[in-house]
C-alpha cells in the first residue's frame, strides 16, 4: 500500500525513522536537500549510520544490488541516497522494485527522481514502499510568500509586511536563489529578531533582481539616463545581451496587457486582484501606475521597435550594448 504523499513543506522530523523509505519526486533541488538533511539529521540522532551515496546515471552493474543486500561494516544501520534516479537503468529499477518486497529494517532509502513514470511496475513498487515528498519548483510569487513564511518560522525571525514585500519583490522565481539572498539578509540583521524594509534594501538592493528592479522603474517612468545607466550596470554584472532584452519584453507585455483591460473598462483594482499573475502582489500596482505613462498608440511603436530589435540580435554585428541602448533611447521617443 502506497504509504501517502505529501509537499516538502509538509514533512516533519516525525515522519524519520530506520526502514522507512523515502522518494522525493520533482525539480527542486532546494526541496529536496531540506528532506534530505532532516532524513539524516532524525536517522544520526536515533542510530550509528553509515551514509552511501549512488548517482542513477552513474551506477554499474549489479552495483545497487550488492549496496541493498549487504550490511554495513562501519555503522549498525544504512542510510542509501540515491540521486537522479529517473535515470536509472531498467535492470536497476527492478532491483530496486524488488527490494520493497522484503525491506530491511536496519537501513533507509532516499530515492531523489526529477520525475518517475507512473506505468511501469518498478516505479508502481518504489512508490508503495516509500513515503512520496513532493519537490516542485515554485510555480508563483504566492509559492515564494508560503516559502518566506516557513523557513523564517523556522529560523525564529520575523519581517513586517513592508520587508516582506520588498523582499519578494527582489528575488528570483527559485527557492535556491531565493534562500542564498535571505541567508545574506539574515547575516548582516545579525542577532535581531525582526528584519526590516532598510535590512532588505541594504541586502538586495544590489543584487542582480534589484537592479532589474530599478530597470523596470526606469522604463515606467520614462527615464532614459537611468535606464541606460541600468542596462550598462546590468551587463557589467554578467548579463548577457539577451538576458536584458527579454525583460524588455516582459515589461512591456504587462503594460500592454494593462492598458488592454483598461481600454475594457476593467478598474485598477480588478486589474490588480484578477489579472498580471506574472507579477509579484507589490509589483502590480506599481506596474499600473507606470502604465499610466504609456498609450496604446504608443505600444504600437514600442513593439515594433522591440521585434526590429529581436531581428538585429540576430543579424547585426552591432554589440549588445549597442542595440539595447538604441531600443531603449527609440522607445523614450515613442508619441
Amino acid at each position: 500500500m502506497n504509504k501517502g504523499s505529501l509537499d516538502a513543506f509538509s514533512f516533519k522530523p516525525q515522519m524519520v525513522s530506520l526502514g522507512q523509505n523515502y522518494l522525493l519526486v520533482g525539480t527542486d533541488s532546494w526541496q529536496a536537500d531540506y528532506v534530505l538533511k532532516m532524513i539524516q539529521s532524525g536517522l544520526k540522532l536515533q542510530q550509528d549510520i553509515e551514509t552511501i551515496n549512488l548517482y542513477g546515471d552513474d551506477i554499474q552493474k549489479n552495483e545497487l544490488s550488492e549496496v541493498l543486500d549487504t550490511y554495513s561494516i562501519f555503522a549498525s544501520s544504512k542510510l542509501i541516497v540515491i540521486r537522479n534516479a529517473e535515470m536509472l537503468k531498467a535492470a536497476d529499477q527492478q532491483a530496486l522494485a524488488a527490494y520493497f518486497k522484503d525491506p530491511s529494517e536496519t537501513q533507509s532509502i532516499v530515492i531523489n527522481a526529477s520525475k518517475v513514470d507512473k506505468r511501469f511496475s518498478a516505479w508502481k513498487a518504489i512508490r508503495q514502499g516509500s513515503l512520496e515528498v513532493i519537490c516542485n519548483p515554485p510555480r508563483s510569487h504566492y509559492d515564494i510568500q508560503k516559502w518566506l513564511d516557513f523557513v523564517l518560522k523556522e529560523k525564529g525571525k520575523r519581517m513586517d509586511s513592508s520587508a516582506s514585500s520588498a523582499f519578494l519583490a527582489r528575488v528570483e522565481l527559485d527557492y535556491a536563489i531565493a534562500a542564498n539572498e535571505l541567508e545574506k539578509l539574515l547575516l548582516m540583521a545579525k542577532d535581531r529578531q525582526s528584519v526590516s524594509a532598510k535590512d532588505v534594501e541594504r541586502s538586495l538592493g544590489t543584487s542582480r533582481v534589484g537592479t532589474m528592479i530599478d530597470f523596470y522603474r526606469a522604463l515606467g517612468r520614462r527615464d532614459l539616463p537611468e535606464c541606460l545607466s541600468t542596462i550598462n550596470r546590468m551587463l557589467d554584472s554578467d548579463w548577457e545581451g539577451l538576458q536584458v532584452f527579454y525583460q524588455f519584453n516582459k515589461f512591456y507585455n504587462s503594460i500592454h496587457n494593462i492598458l488592454a483591460l483598461k481600454a475594457n473598462k476593467i478598474s485598477d483594482s480588478e486589474i490588480a486582484n484578477k489579472h498580471l499573475y506574472d507579477l509579484f502582489p507589490t509589483q502590480r500596482q506599481e506596474f499600473i501606475q507606470f502604465a499610466k505613462n504609456y498609450s496604446l498608440k504608443q505600444m504600437r511603436c514600442i513593439m515594433k521597435i522591440l521585434l526590429e530589435t529581436d531581428s538585429q540580435f540576430k543579424l547585426s554585428m552591432s554589440t549588445a550594448n549597442t542595440l539595447l541602448e538604441l531600443c531603449a533611447i527609440r522607445i523614450m521617443d515613442c508619441k
